[in-house]
């Protein structure tokens, strides 16, 4: 059984299933920033103004002053008109400045809050949710939150007051060519809503896709080693090319009819131009005195502007849904129940280390790992547990550490249900080395002080001497202030277990879990490790997850478990006098060693 659980056993897909509540959310994070947003609507009203204006002064100019050649007039205006367009190109830059820093802050609290509540989700979503869907949820879908934000939310807010005033001043300008307008834009929304609701499906089936692929090169990169070393390099390139290509059909899918609208929308556009231009033309040479070539010159230049601002949002329609798709899957890790305490759950600081499990079962989606297990460990004892690869050793010390909710049963501390103590005190409590070490991107002083934060460089030397960790750290060129790479690669598997030994001395919890802590040591540090931990282990209620016997010789019970049932109990001594499966087990593993 995987440490953590069955990974991807309902691998979850993801619906667009309301879009006006994704954007409601995403205007609660922005709603923030309500100041600098009514800063930026001013600007917007005083630029669209100021465009309102300009273009109905071309209109006149082309009347009054060049059909009658007055230049003098015709220099003033120009003038006037400069100074207006340079205003309002600086009001202009100032609008998209703030609207870029508001995009930002909104863009660094989203990755914030999915981040924080990643830290604070149970150890079953993880079990259930790849690693790489879940860093492109972090990663690649907030990028999408923000490049939208940056890119469309100037054009959407600014776009939507100047539909409004060129609207207005067209209809003020000539009704019967704003109806012309409409009856183009009726067409364009029409068909772009219906184009909308199908390439909102392709966009999530493209994110999903992006998530497999993150996946795979997560895993590839990880088990790079693993790969090489089985001569598996073509077989990983022939699926990774197979999960590349879905990504591509997916992604070409959703951006080639995506860009559908653009094309139809300017064929709309183009035919509106073409009937103005007739319209006009033929009220002008019939001598009706309503419509004059100043009037069809602002009529079309309104009409630009009217249509520019939804020529540009239907541009980034795929931008659009992109980042709705992506603030869909963000909002959904957001909304997932977290990991908390029980409502009647106290503070617990000490502890004698007294531990009860009482008829405890547990199932990983229906499938049962553990079934009616007891067990009782006095303060201070060592309690082994003994079995194959499998059979439920680790889950009962999840249990114990309330990573996983039980079906059945209790696990009690001191006699308190463990679900009734806070989690972080609990954690504190219980120290657990896995077998499997892992190291951040830190120092090596700052690795070892996670056992515990308030310990000082003394205490973490000390502990890193009770680890025999202190003589390879010594030798490194910073000395505990080495920083590690990733996992810290750069040591050996032995060397990165010692530096987990030492987080665990240092942290001086009262319960100590080792989860096969020894077995990436060779045999000789295995032994100065195993009179170390004998020392820790002092006074401790111990739990010890082992496959080699030798090391747990001196447990004051040993608990064999098969198949998640607890099948023998006893001594090293009784156990071997009853010639059972741990006799069995242990024998067969001294011939190994005499052979």
């Amino acid at each position: 059984m995987n440490r953590r659980g069955p990974r991807n056993l309902h691998r979850q897909k993801v619906h667009l299933t309301n879009w006006r509540q994704t954007v409601r959310r995403v205007w609660q994070y922005l709603a923030v920033h309500r100041l600098q947003l009514g800063v930026v609507f001013l600007l917007t009203i005083v630029t669209t103004a100021v465009t309102v204006i300009g273009t109905r002064i071309n209109g006149i100019v082309i009347d009054r002053y060049i059909t009658h050649s007055n230049v003098h007039m015709l220099l003033v205006v120009c003038g006037l008109m400069t100074v207006m367009y340079i205003i309002a190109s600086i009001f202009t830059y100032f609008q998209s400045a703030i609207v870029i820093k508001v995009a930002q802050s909104t863009s660094a609290e989203i990755r914030h809050d999915i981040f924080n509540q990643l830290k604070q989700l149970p150890m079953r979503y993880f079990d259930t949710h790849d690693n790489g869907d879940v860093m492109s949820r972090l990663t690649n879908d907030v990028d999408n939150i923000n490049t939208a934000l940056m890119q469309t939310f100037v054009q959407l807010f600014t776009g939507v007051i100047s539909i409004i005033g060129m609207g207005i001043a067209m209809l003020v300008l000539s009704p019967l060519l704003t109806v012309l307008t409409l009856l183009g834009s009726v067409a364009t929304y029409l068909f772009s809503r219906a184009v909308a609701r199908v390439t909102q499906r392709a966009f999530m089936t493209q994110q999903q896709a992006l998530g497999s692929l993150n996946t795979q090169i997560e895993e590839s990169v990880s088990g790079k080693q693993v790969v090489q070393l089985f001569d598996h390099v073509v077989p990983t390139m022939a699926t990774f090319e197979q999960t590349n290509q879905q990504y591509t059909n997916a992604a070409f899918r959703a951006q080639a009819l995506s860009s559908v609208i653009g094309p139809f929308n300017n064929m709309t556009n183009n035919v509106v131009y073409v009937l103005i231009t007739a319209v006009g033309a033929i009220s002008i040479l019939s001598g009706q005195h309503f419509m004059t070539v100043g009037i069809i010159f602002t009529f079309l230049i309104y009409l630009r502007n009217f249509t520019g601002p939804i020529n540009n949002l239907l541009d980034l329609i795929n931008t659009l849904q992109l980042s709705l798709v992506s603030a869909e899957r963000v909002f959904e890790v957001i909304d997932e129940v977290p990991e908390k305490d029980a409502k009647d759950a106290v503070s617990v600081t000490q502890t004698r280390g007294e531990v009860t499990f009482d008829h405890v079962s547990f199932a990983y989606d229906q499938r049962l790992i553990l079934k009616d297990v007891s067990l009782q460990a006095q303060p201070g004892q060592m309690v082994a547990l003994v079995g194959q690869t499998g059979a439920g050793k680790t889950t009962i010390m999840n249990l114990l550490t309330n990573l996983y909710p039980l079906q059945q049963g209790r696990v009690l501390l001191d006699n308190r249900d463990v679900t009734t103590i806070k989690r972080a005190d609990l954690r504190r409590l219980i120290t657990v080395v896995q077998q499997e070490s892992y190291l951040f991107t830190m120092s090596i002083r700052e690795n070892i002080r996670l056992g515990r934060p308030d310990a000082t460089d003394s205490d973490v030397e000390r502990a890193a001497k009770q680890a025999n960790a202190h003589t390879f750290i010594s030798q490194l060129p910073n000395g505990y202030d080495t920083q590690l790479t990733e996992n810290a690669r750069d040591l050996s598997q032995g060397q990165r277990q010692l530096l987990s030994i030492a987080r665990a001395f240092v942290a001086e919890a009262p319960i100590l879990v080792l989860d096969e802590a020894t077995a990436s040591i060779d045999s000789n540090t295995e032994a100065d490790v195993q009179r170390a931990m004998t020392a820790l282990m002092a006074d401790k209620t111990s739990f010890v997850i082992a496959h080699r016997l030798s090391t747990i010789q001196a447990a004051d019970q040993i608990l064999v478990i098969d198949h998640g049932q607890v099948i023998e109990r006893g001594t090293h001594q009784s156990l071997l006098a009853a010639g059972g499966y741990y006799a069995q087990l242990y024998n067969s593993q001294f011939e190994r060693v005499l052979n």
